[in-house]
């Protein structure tokens, strides 16, 4: 484990004691979960039940949303952080959290998303940062059987805080393209400094009229 990460879990455990179940504690004091929901969940289809990861779970208010939008879920959450998957596994009883530094990922999940897990260094060095953060975004999409977004932010920026990871657009595009899917979304409508990419798992082109399943059944 790099100093960063250990620094990284120091701090939001602090906050977590300072802020309690907030998203402050999860390092979003300007609120706008709901945007960054919305984005992440876009091209999910209204079905009657799904299973569903959220990796960087912070203290699970995407739960929430879901139960606002959606009658029946399987939901799981997995963080590094231990004070939230205990608080989590308190409040919400009917789902499932693990720590990911002690467990690997072994199920399969209809959708996965992440909500900026990805947007705070976990090294000085920002080139290994990134090694991790690719090579865990092909590891998730493994673990998907339809759908895995990801918000994260532009690199388009004035400021960049020392801490922070800005990811540039055409580079992750390239990267997703080439390595894991040919059939992807990103969304830079909702928010001027972030983004959402879109990842889809079922890529058969139904033939003769040339279009995507867009069941998203694998």
């Amino acid at each position: 484990m790099s100093f960063m990460i250990n620094k990284i879990i120091e701090d939001y455990s602090k906050s977590f004691m300072t802020h309690g179940d907030s998203p402050k504690s999860v390092m979003w004091p300007k609120g706008r979960q709901e945007e960054r929901f919305e984005a992440l969940l876009r091209f999910m289809p209204k079905e009657n039940h799904f299973s569903i990861l959220d990796y960087g779970c912070g203290l699970a208010h995407l739960i929430e949303y879901l139960e606002k939008k959606f009658k029946k879920f399987d939901y799981t959450g997995c963080d590094i952080v231990n004070e939230f998957i205990e608080h989590n596994s308190k409040k919400y009883k009917q789902s499932n959290f693990f720590n990911s530094m002690n467990q690997k990922i072994n199920l399969n999940y209809d959708y996965t998303v992440v909500s900026g897990a990805f947007n705070i260094l976990y090294y000085d060095d920002e080139v290994e940062h990134k090694k991790v953060v690719f090579e865990t975004i092909k590891t998730l999409f493994k673990h998907t059987n339809k759908i895995l977004s990801i918000n994260f932010m532009t690199d388009q920026v004035d400021f960049k805080s020392p801490k922070a990871y800005h990811q540039n657009v055409k580079e992750l595009y390239d990267f997703c393209y080439e390595n894991i899917t040919k059939r992807l979304n990103i969304d830079q409508t909702y928010m001027p400094y972030e983004y959402t990419i879109t990842l889809f798992c079922h890529q058969e082109i139904q033939i003769p009229v040339n279009t995507y399943n867009v069941n998203e059944k694998r």
